[in-house]
């Protein structure tokens, strides 16, 4: 076959003498002469044909999200490369075969150029990282070689090694560079700025980049991301001059949209709702309400209206649903303004909840919102427990006959709201086979959608979407919305209590004068803490959610004053809580620099003198013990427990709490406490040394002996 293809080359060439020309190893001009024009016009033509289709046709299919910063360039997705495999696995097909049946043509660097910029479109950052690599190593005077560390720069950027980029960037800056090369390096490189959030430096580079651009979508989409990049840097004026350069640049229909949405946003002194109830009435708009509502909520917000603009946000995500590409970003901007200025944790709790569920594909920083979420979980759990046990508590409390009306009305507003919810989903679903009915006889629906509006397929989807996301799969049977449905039904006149047409019917039980229990009361009732012990259960959940309340607020909100109001409500409501002397404690810090400090330490000194926190306060005036005071500190532990060992307790007592007291912070300070705890059991109740056991392992946590006591804390269990 080889040898064929050479004679039907030596045909064609004969008429220059090229005899020789099968032999890629020969350095003889006819022979190069020979291998230059095979690897240029053959395998590079065609590599390179198939890389500029492959490119063309991931531009052509990008998915930009024009609500958030938009990359200058776009970024590598080995998902979406996965479209155009067929045309890259060409690429690295031809662009080998230079290599290998070409080795003395000069095009081997651009052929080894070629295959590292088709891995680098495949996501393969590895390999394109070695190939560079090896055109920079080994064609150091060849044009390939800065076009290859332009590639080598991209890559790093695209796997965040900044710092490394950057220096590639320093060594490109140094060589000359052809008017297309200069192009990529400043897209590279301002690339790389704004991954950084240098903005401004990104900024600046672009300006100097766009001159080498051709017009078209690629150029109006830089002029779309330096306008943010100016918004970015608070200079809404040469913002506005990028957007309405973005309309020159024969842009797609969204990227026109979007830069018209932001020019309202950026010009001084107009109220830009008039334009905005314009566009929401455009029907060509009909998608992109949600994009609409997002921008007049990021109007309001920009002039400080943080209340007026949650509500067009979230009427933005209820648009977005139905395409669900926008609704992470939405759900995010709603739970940062709920979390900070609102301070309304509830609701940014259950929006950062809904980010994470809606599954965001490059979400920058969604690490920190995972983080954020699972401190806001916390927190509303414990919220929750005192509001649920104080109404439970409440309830308790109530006149028997009270008790009860007040958990019918509970039911039958429950049973009202499913019913409606119910109705509602049914209406839906019989408009959404009406309209399919009418498709299916050729009637078009346009003209009736506004008299309609479950005509809309969308409309419906999303309607489906919401009850099965509120309900799950239901099958329409009777009492469809019932987990159990083991309610006797009566007929006829027979008296009863049932539920008919939604409606709570209460009759008397045939031959008695009781009615029959609702069990959807008495599950209720089973809830409620009747009696002294549920009682005390209940209040024990309340005084755990307070405290754990009062730290979440201190650590994980960073909320120094409502931590300090919690931590007072919990002392004033529960006066003997086990939680008192940390509790005592953390005000303590909490009051540093205030006259209140003071009053802490006093507290907790007089009432617990011999807790562990005590010694923590007084551990930042000890000095460090010399090798005479750690020697006594060993024998007196000696001592003390020789004497736990021979049952001195009273002795090894006193012993212990010397200890504690005279060696605090000291390597020895977690065996007198374990032992001071071996001594309560000795000395006192079980409920005492369970307790013990307890503010042990809080007070100890890094302790090599909390294995140890969490042993003993489980033998004590029940005991």
């Amino acid at each position: 076959m080889r040898l064929s293809s050479c004679f039907r080359n030596l045909v064609c060439l004969s008429g220059l003498g090229w005899v020789a020309a099968c032999t890629q190893h020969s350095t003889a001009p006819a022979n190069v002469a020979f291998h230059n024009i095979t690897a240029r016009y053959n395998a590079l033509l065609q590599a390179k044909e198939k890389l500029e289709e492959a490119r063309a046709t991931l531009f052509r299919d990008r998915k930009d999200n024009y609500g958030a910063l938009l990359p200058v360039v776009v970024p590598v997705d080995s998902n979406a490369a996965l479209a155009v495999s067929t045309e890259l696995a060409a690429v690295i097909k031809k662009a080998s075969l230079v290599a290998e049946r070409h080795q003395n043509a000069i095009y081997v660097d651009d052929a080894y150029l070629l295959i590292g910029q088709a891995r680098l479109e495949q996501g393969d950052f590895r390999n394109a990282v070695e190939t560079f690599k090896y055109v920079n190593t080994n064609y150091p005077d060849e044009n390939s070689r800065s076009a290859a560390l332009i590639g080598l720069m991209r890559a790093y950027v695209e796997q965040r090694e900044y710092g490394t980029a950057l220096r590639v960037a320093d060594v490109v800056r140094t060589l000359p560079l052809s008017k297309e090369e200069t192009r990529e390096y400043y897209l590279t490189k301002a690339y790389l700025h704004q991954q950084r959030k240098e903005y401004a430096i990104a900024a600046a580079i672009l300006e100097e980049t766009l001159p080498l651009m051709k017009k078209g979508e690629q150029r109006a989409r830089v002029y779309y991301a330096l306008g943010q990049l100016y918004e970015l840097t608070n200079k809404p004026q040469k913002a506005l001059a990028q957007y309405s350069k973005v309309q020159k640049n024969r842009p797609g229909y969204d990227l026109s949209f979007y830069a018209k949405l932001n020019s309202l946003l950026n010009q001084p002194g107009q109220d830009p709702n008039v334009s905005f109830s314009r566009m929401l009435k455009d029907r060509k708009n009909d998608d992109l309400k949600d994009r609409i509502y997002y921008a007049m909520g990021s109007y309001e917000e920009r002039r400080g209206n943080i209340k007026q603009a949650i509500p067009y946000y979230k009427t933005a995500a209820q648009f977005a649903k139905a395409t669900r590409d926008q609704l992470p970003a939405i759900y995010l901007r709603i739970a940062e303004l709920s979390y900070n200025p609102l301070q309304d944790y509830e609701s940014a709790q259950a929006y950062y909840d809904s980010t994470v569920s809606s599954q965001p594909k490059n979400m920058p920083d969604l690490s920190r919102i995972i983080e954020k979420k699972k401190v806001l979980d916390e927190f509303v759990r414990h919220l929750r427990t005192i509001r649920t046990e104080d109404s439970l508590q409440h309830l308790a409390g109530m006149n028997p006959t009270e008790l009860d009306k007040y958990l019918a009305k509970v039911v039958s507003d429950k049973r009202k709201k499913e019913e409606d919810a119910r109705r509602k989903a049914e209406e839906a679903a019989a408009r959404a086979r009406q309209e399919q009915l009418l498709a299916q006889n050729g009637v078009a629906t346009e003209n009736t959608a506004s008299a309609w509006y479950f005509y809309n397929p969308s409309s419906v989807q999303r309607g489906s979407q919401e009850f099965r996301e509120k309900w799950g799969p239901r099958k329409l049977e009777d009492n469809w919305r019932r987990s159990t449905k083991d309610m006797s039904l009566s007929s006829g006149d027979a008296p009863m209590t049932a539920v008919q047409g939604n409606k709570t019917v209460a009759g008397q039980a045939a031959g008695t004068g009781a009615a029959p229990a609702d069990p959807e009361i008495q599950d209720l009732k089973k809830t409620i803490p009747f009696g002294q012990q549920a009682l005390e259960v209940s209040r024990k959940k309340q005084e755990t959610a307070y405290f754990e309340l009062g730290k979440l607020y201190k650590l994980g909100l960073s909320e120094p004053a409502k931590s300090k109001e919690t931590f007072e409500k919990l002392l004033a409501l529960f006066p003997n809580t086990s939680y008192e002397p940390e509790t005592l404690y953390l005000l303590y810090l909490l009051a540093e620099g205030t006259g209140q400090q003071a009053e802490y330490k006093n507290r907790l000194a007089q009432k617990f003198p011999d807790s562990y926190f005590v010694r923590m306060i007084n551990r930042s005036s000890l000095t460090p013990l010399t090798s005479g005071a750690e020697a006594e500190a060993q024998n007196l532990y000696a001592d003390a427990y020789g004497a736990y060992t021979r049952s001195e307790y009273a002795n090894a007592l006193v012993k212990v709490e010397q200890g504690l007291q005279k060696y605090a912070g000291n390597a020895l300070e977690d065996k007198f406490a374990l032992l001071h705890v071996m001594l309560v059991a000795k000395t006192q109740n079980a409920e005492a040394y369970r307790k013990a056991l307890g503010d042990f392992l809080r007070n100890y946590p890094n302790s090599t002996l909390t294995g140890m006591a969490k042993d003993m804390q489980s033998a004590a269990k029940g005991k």
